[in-house]
């Protein structure tokens, strides 16, 4: 009986005390969960954090072909950006974040040197000795891209503990964004001009090929045109065909009143065979068998000299190519606008003590009232 009695005294106690300390956690749950959250933040904020300032831009990518014809869309109507643009946007919006850019800016602004200044803001510190993958996040806290789908445009934002670096930190990502963009559409340019003037080379060296082996046929064959010398030597064998029919004439005619043993007769008879042997070696000079002869020189002539005209038209259209395509380079080069340059801030940015403030406080409250909730289910449970 002792034994129960003391057990159950002892359970009684164990309750009184859970129940007291229960009531102490409840009447201190305030101060624990309010006022010694918000204290820390206060002094966080008076001596410890340090003011940040930030410089804004606002761009926006052109083509010098966005408004034609064939660009025109529903979308530009409704005063939507051009997709072409939009697309350029988003790819200079993930270059700005990209380790290429850190690398490049880093360079020219030495962030660790300038992060380093932070004073006792133990949280915006950079140090020295940082991992690439922590150094890029806390590049990329430190600048904000923002893309636009209605008007287009790209709001770059920079911080700084210096009003001076926030600036110089906007303008180098201004200048670093330019060449990327001009890079972007200059290299499509570079490449496809570099392949117009290779295939132009290559037509060229065909041409001054084809023109060499006219030359040296020409000069082989001492002759200029094989073909006109074929037409002048057929104008001049049915010249003489012509003499000789009259000459036959003239012939028939003596032997209507003279002999055949005639001076008269005798001298036409020679005439007529000495202007049939000259007609036969005309004629033997345009064509034979064998040999090169006009016929067949004009043959091989004419074909040499397709292959220099087919030559000679496909270098114009390697030129012609050319010139297109620097005019269609030239019409599709993308510019980057600035519409808003970069201001030196006169007041710091960061923190926003209200709005810290405000959302730290909303969120101690959250976790009083749940841990309130939940002490009260706890001590029903108990009763």
């Amino acid at each position: 009986m002792l034994i129960e009695k003391a057990k159950s005294t002892t359970l009684i106690m164990r309750r009184r005390l859970s129940a007291l300390s229960l009531a102490n956690l409840q009447n201190h749950l305030g101060k624990i969960i309010i006022l010694l959250p918000m204290a820390l933040l206060l002094i966080y904020l008076i001596i410890f954090s340090q003011p940040r300032f930030m410089s804004e831009s606002k761009v926006a990518i052109k083509r010098s072909d966005d408004i034609n014809g064939s660009s025109l869309n529903v979308g530009l109507l409704l005063g939507a950006s051009n997709p072409s643009s939009a697309e350029d946007a988003l790819y200079l919006k993930e270059y700005i974040n990209s380790p290429d850019m850190l690398a490049v800016l880093d360079k020219q602004l030495n962030f660790h040197e300038a992060f380093s200044h932070s004073g006792l803001d133990f949280l915006n510190h950079l140090a020295k000795e940082e991992t690439a993958e922590r150094f890029l996040a806390y590049y990329r806290s430190r600048i904000s891209v923002a893309y636009d789908d209605k008007t287009g445009l790209l709001d770059i934002q920079t911080q700084g503990f210096t009003p001076e670096f926030a600036k110089q930190f906007n303008q180098a990502v201004l200048k670093e964004s330019e060449r990327f963009i001009n890079e972007l559409s200059h290299r499509i340019a570079r490449d496809q001009l570099t392949f117009a003037e290779n295939e132009m080379q290559k037509a060229r060296a065909r041409l001054d090929q084809s023109k060499g082996e006219l030359l040296s046929y020409q000069n082989h064959n001492n002759v200029l045109d094989p073909e006109a010398q074929a037409l002048a030597a057929s104008t001049l064998v049915n010249t003489l065909v012509g003499q000789k029919i009259q000459m036959e004439a003239d012939l028939r005619n003596l032997l209507t009143y003279l002999r055949d043993d005639a001076p008269q007769v005798i001298s036409a008879k020679n005439a007529v065979a000495s202007l049939q042997s000259q007609i036969d070696d005309e004629k033997s000079k345009i064509t034979a068998p064998e040999g090169h002869k006009l016929n067949r020189m004009a043959v091989d002539f004419e074909e040499i000299k397709a292959k220099v005209a087919f030559d000679t038209d496909i270098y114009k259209l390697a030129l012609t190519s050319i010139e297109r395509t620097r005019v269609e380079a030239a019409r599709k080069l993308k510019v980057l606008s600035v519409i808003s340059s970069p201001q030196q801030p006169q007041e710091s940015t960061f923190p926003n003590v209200p709005y810290l403030i405000a959302c730290w406080l909303l969120v101690c409250c959250l976790l009083y009232g749940t841990l309130k909730l939940l002490l009260a289910v706890i001590e029903d449970h108990k009763d």
